[in-house]
This record gives C-alpha cells, sequence and structure tokens, in this order.
C-alpha cells in the first residue's frame, strides 16, 4: 500500500540538463507505482518563478502520496541561485543529472529551438542569441556549486550515452537511487520520445501551443502534462527528420569542444569517470 506523504514534498528533483533524455525519464518515473509527479514538466520554481513564493510551490504537490515525490526543471543545473534555495528548502532533497556530451547538447536544443520556436537562423547565429546553448554545458561549474550544498551521495549523475546504450539498465540505477523496486519498461517504453524533427504546420504547432498555455491557466496542469507527452500528438504535429536532418559543421564542433575542454577535464575530476574519454575529449582532438 502505498503511504501519503508527511515529510517535505517533493524529496527528489531532476536538475537537468535539458536536451538530453529528461522526457524519456519523466516517463519511466510516471508509470512506477511508487512515484508521484508534478503533472507539470518544468515548474522552474527555483529559477524562474521563485517569487510565486513557498504556498504556491507546494500547492504543486497538492494530493502527493509515494515512496517518492518529485518535480523535473532541467534548467536548475545551470542556475547560480538555485542550488541554495533547494537546501534551504530541503537539505535532503535528492537530485538526478544527466549529461550530454556539450556540443552536441547545444546543437540539440538549437534544433528544438527551430522547431518550436520558429528560429530560422544558423547554429552559430544561434549560438550567439541565445548564451545558454553552451552555458547549459558547463557541467563542471554547475555542479560545484550544488557540491557546495549537497553530499555527493544526494546527486545522481548519469551519461546520456548510457541512456541510448541501455535505457532499462540507466532506468534501474535511478529507480535504486530512489529507494524504489525496479520494474521493467516495455518496448514502447524504452523508445525515444522526443527526437528532433520539424513542424509539419506552423500555423496548426502555433495553436497547439497557445492551448497548452490557455490549459495551463485555468489549472488543468496534468491534461496538458499528458498531451505534451503524448508521441501520438507529437507525430500530427511534427515530421521527424531523417535524411534531411540538419548537421552540426565539424569545424564549428571541434572549435566549440576546444571551448569545453576544460570543462571536461574538471568534469572528470568531480565524477571520478573519464567522461572526456567517453566524449572522445583527447588531446589530439581538442588541441
Amino acid at each position: 500500500m502505498t503511504r501519503v506523504r508527511t515529510d517535505t514534498v517533493p524529496d527528489f528533483l531532476y536538475i537537468g540538463t535539458s536536451k538530453a533524455g529528461s522526457t524519456w525519464l519523466f516517463n519511466a518515473l510516471a508509470i512506477h507505482p511508487d512515484v508521484w509527479l508534478a503533472s507539470n514538466k518544468g515548474l522552474y520554481f527555483f529559477d524562474t518563478h521563485y517569487d510565486r513564493g513557498l504556498d504556491w510551490y507546494r500547492a504543486q504537490f497538492e494530493g502527493a502520496d509515494g515512496r517518492a515525490v518529485g518535480e523535473f526543471s532541467h534548467s536548475y543545473l545551470s542556475s547560480p541561485e538555485a542550488p541554495a534555495r533547494i537546501a534551504t528548502y530541503s537539505p535532503s532533497m535528492r537530485l538526478l543529472v544527466c549529461l550530454r556530451e556539450p556540443v552536441d547538447r547545444a546543437f540539440s536544443d538549437y534544433l528544438d529551438l527551430a522547431k518550436n520556436n520558429g528560429f530560422a537562423g544558423s547554429f552559430t547565429e544561434a549560438i550567439e542569441q541565445y548564451p545558454r546553448l553552451l552555458d547549459r554545458g558547463r557541467y563542471a561549474t554547475h555542479l560545484t556549486r550544488y557540491l557546495e550544498h549537497f553530499p555527493a551521495t544526494q546527486i545522481h549523475v548519469g551519461l546520456f550515452d548510457d541512456l541510448k546504450t541501455g535505457a532499462q539498465e540507466y532506468a534501474d540505477e535511478v529507480y535504486d537511487f530512489l529507494g524504489l523496486d525496479r520494474i521493467t519498461l516495455s518496448a514502447g517504453d524504452l523508445r525515444e520520445r522526443m527526437p528532433a524533427g520539424r513542424p509539419r504546420n506552423t500555423v496548426m504547432v502555433g495553436l497547439a501551443k497557445r492551448a497548452s498555455k490557455l490549459a495551463a491557466s485555468v489549472g488543468m496542469r496534468r491534461w496538458r502534462s499528458r498531451i505534451k507527452r503524448s508521441t501520438v500528438v507529437r507525430s500530427a504535429l511534427y515530421k521527424q527528420y531523417r535524411d534531411d536532418k540538419p548537421r552540426l559543421d565539424p569545424v564549428v564542433a571541434a572549435e566549440l569542444r576546444q571551448g569545453f575542454a576544460d570543462e571536461v577535464a574538471r568534469l572528470d575530476e568531480l565524477l571520478g569517470l573519464p567522461v572526456s574519454v567517453r566524449w572522445g575529449y583527447t588531446s589530439a582532438q581538442v588541441n
């Protein structure tokens, strides 16, 4: 029998990064019988909406029960203010992190800008206009801030590479970290949830976004969340890239990887893992 929560909720957060399988993980946890998730993926309370106050935040978890209660806001990792705010709210908070090679992550974020916000410029133009594309990949800097407020045992850091090659094993590690029984995911659950693509009809996508915002404003958050995560709805609105998928210029990629080399080397030290090797950041490639 699921117990009703009496302690501080939520007791875990997915803090980042974006474009690293957060929607997939949200669904892998949402189907677990002992997990309760805030229906609106992306509350962004501890960074963007902190002025709404704790009463507003707690209201998002009204009726929460389960062995693990959480929310997903992938901008928390890169927020300078979020670590201290989260620690003040709950020093025992458990934090989920998934990291993706920073240049690939930035390019995926760029494709998302084109798909959802109609950005028509090049990748390099997007980097200039949206500094967060690169900033969100400064993982060592961001994690260091969290380690100033939380012990490493309360932070689970996964790699997007592992999610892509072994989704069930990735989910099992998260279940273990949250103290949950492992469940076997179906073939459908294991599939990628939000592949890159382009709008089938920009007018229809615009109407869908306005309807989504309206639903949120009138308190229909759970309905809105289910619709946003629906693969049927996504397929109707967006055409998945095939051979026409934009490609990252190798010259641009090499320059950006050079800029991330020190961050990735520091990440090796923080995690005690050869992430630089996994991501191909050898001296021959970045010098």
